[in-house]
């Protein structure tokens, strides 16, 4: 891509430009072109800034940043793509006023709207204390302070809950303005890795978890912090697939924008108190099951965990 070229050092730039025809690179303009099709121009938009970000050799914060325009592609072509009622319009980074807050896209229906957000947290780093260290903290007040001190021996990880936290406030922020009409529910998409106890872990654990009377997170008289204009977070498990396609590796699925199929592990939602009903074929099309389904109790990586012990020399956790 000649745009690409002229960025100068891209990390995809092996698969969009020295390789004809690699598989990672014709996925994402593939799904670029999908919502194209269905939301005009969106497509090029994203892919135009996919190529855009980069110039410093092998700078990572260019590496996430790239990760998470992907899962933007992911997210926005999964939400294009679903069954809408003819004459459903999208439009990208909408303002709901003049130099507003821009949420990712806005879904408008006949007789309803849907206002998403999606985030990607910066995980590189804690994906490399995950993998050195030999215990593991998945939110915050899980143990007590001694206990939690003789889990930590041979180093500990611990959880990702500030950014989780900056994303319900931004998306709260970003929602605000669209809410004066009644007809329009919110949406803010998490894209996670495989390890998807961990933001589940932050959200709803009882002692301390974001969306529960529990939470760390306090207003200035000391109330839980509450997020009355977000309906619903949904948490994908699909970020180490972009990082393991954008390496050349082996991934479990066709291709990098591969959503998956019913056969596939689910993605998990968790609807907010009070918060307006999301439409159900929406989340069916994610493939999100709700965080407290009694299918996924009997699965560990579907439930909050306390502490997760790693065994060396192994990628087994308990």
């Amino acid at each position: 891509m000649e745009a690409m070229a002229k960025t100068g050092f891209h990390w995809f730039q092996q698969q969009f430009v020295t390789v004809p025809h690699h598989l990672f690179a014709a996925s994402i303009i593939g799904a670029c072109v999908s919502i194209d099709r269905v939301a005009p121009a969106i497509g090029t938009a994203l892919l135009c800034e996919l190529s855009s970000i980069g110039g410093r050799d092998r700078h990572e914060p260019h590496y996430e940043q790239l990760l998470q325009k992907l899962s933007e592609i992911l997210v926005i072509q999964r939400i294009v793509s679903a069954q809408w009622p003819q004459g459903t319009t999208f439009e990208h980074e909408p303002a709901a006023a003049p130099n507003g807050p821009r949420p990712e896209l806005l879904v408008t229906t006949p007789s309803a709207r849907l206002v998403v957000e999606v985030k990607t947290p910066s995980l590189l780093r804690h994906i490399r204390n995950r993998s050195e260290n030999r215990t593991q903290f998945p939110y915050r007040g899980g143990l007590s302070g001694e206990l939690a001190a003789a889990s930590a021996e041979g180093g500990v990880t611990l959880p990702r809950d500030n950014p989780i936290l900056d994303f319900l406030k931004d998306a709260e922020r970003k929602f605000v303005g669209f809410r004066a009409d009644a007809n329009t529910t919110s949406l803010l998409v998490i894209v996670w890795d495989d390890y998807i106890y961990e933001p589940i872990s932050t959200l709803v654990n009882q002692g301390t978890g974001l969306l529960t009377e529990n939470t760390f997170a306090k207003q200035s008289d000391g109330q839980p912090l509450i997020f009355p204009n977000i309906d619903c977070v949904v948490a994908l498990r699909h970020l180490h697939y972009f990082m393991l396609a954008s390496q050349d590796k082996h991934i479990a699925r066709s291709h990098a924008m591969d959503f998956g199929d019913e056969t596939d592990v689910p993605n998990v939602s968790f609807e907010l108190a009070n918060g307006r009903a999301m439409p159900p074929m929406l989340l069916d099309h994610l493939r999100a099951r709700s965080h407290d389904d009694p299918g996924l109790k009997f699965f560990a990586e579907y439930n909050p965990q306390d502490v997760v012990l790693w065994v060396p020399h192994s990628s087994s956790h308990t």
